[in-house]
């Protein structure tokens, strides 16, 4: 149930209204900013300060639809990016920076822009936001009231669940302090894939995994400025990434490199970070199949600690 305030709710019941949505969007970093469905921009505070709401690059929303019984939501706003909307650029939206992003969906009536006057007509994050011909972009507006339709259950795994770096005191947390594993640098030569290796001035710190192998990096620098991604391999100063940066490395591109996790229980939570405590998995999942073998951690019977232990108790058993 909505909850309108009295004067929209008298002013709706007039025979004609002055009634537009506003579209009110916040980045991951923390920027805000607005559209309208109007001829000109409106400055309206819903309650957390004043923004204006650009009009010159309006939005068509095609669909705002939800039935009572809860089904995806799903909306579509098209915007032309231009130097009206201060501080979004087309080479934000092929960065991904407006990717997660957070969105409103007021209605107002702009002849009465009273603070904190408005419908709240729905909410939710932003997908995909794709840029075309260099000027377009279409964000994939995607109601909370979709994740109501997601189903949520425990799973088991042999490997960890947990995010590596997150505080322990929660479902996925890890109870590593990541933040202090970064170490930083910069590119001094690129290699021959110039959007996957390079040559750094460091790579590794004082982390107890002596090579970032599985790692991360994050461009600190550069055209990549913002974007992390997963180190695949380090030889010396050598970095290769996983997947290709979304612009070529350059020389002078700064980064912050730090190891990740490899989710082994043995080999990466007991042996490296001796965290074994927060483990989340389940190591001793019994493996009875060829394919069920080739899983990430999986022990081949009568191989490495797990099947050594195993194998101790088939010797006992059988000589009694």
């Amino acid at each position: 149930m909505r909850t309108v305030p009295a004067q929209i709710a008298s002013h709706l019941a007039d025979v004609s209204t002055t009634t537009t949505r506003l579209l009110k969007i916040t980045l991951r970093s923390g920027f805000v900013y607005g559209l309208c469905m109007l001829d000109r921009n409106i400055t309206y505070d819903d309650g957390a300060g004043e923004l204006e709401y650009i009009a010159t690059n309006g939005f068509d929303p095609q669909t705002v639809a939800q039935d009572a019984g809860y089904s995806v939501n799903n909306a579509e706003g098209y915007a032309l990016i231009s130097d009206a909307v201060p501080g979004i650029t087309t080479e934000m939206v092929e960065r991904g920076e407006l990717d997660d992003a957070t969105w409103i969906l007021y209605l107002v009536n702009f002849e009465d822009l009273t603070a904190g006057r408005h419908v709240l007509i729905d909410a939710g994050d932003l997908g995909e936001v794709r840029a075309q011909h260099g000027m377009v972009w279409i964000p994939e507006l995607l109601s909370y009231g979709m994740r109501l339709k997601q189903p949520i259950g425990s799973v088991w795994s042999r490997t960890c669940r947990a995010i590596f770096g997150t505080p322990a005191d929660s479902q996925t947390g890890c109870g590593i302090d990541a933040e202090v594993l970064w170490v930083d640098g910069s590119v001094t030569a690129v290699g021959a894939e110039s959007d996957r290796t390079f040559t750094g001035t460091a790579v590794t710190g004082s982390s107890p995994a002596q090579v970032p192998v599985p790692g991360r990096i994050r461009w600190t620098y550069g055209n990549n400025t913002g974007l992390e991604y997963a180190v695949e391999s380090v030889s010396g100063l050598d970095v290769e990434l996983t997947e290709p940066t979304r612009y070529p490395i350059q020389i002078g591109d700064e980064y912050e490199i730090r190891p990740d996790c490899g989710k082994q229980y043995q080999r990466d939570c007991i042996d490296i970070w001796n965290n074994g405590i927060n483990f989340k998995g389940e190591p001793l999942i019994p493996v009875g199949d060829a394919a069920s073998n080739q899983a990430p951690g999986a022990e081949f019977p009568g191989s490495g600690w797990l099947g050594s232990v195993v194998g101790d108790a088939i010797d006992d058993a059988g000589s009694t």
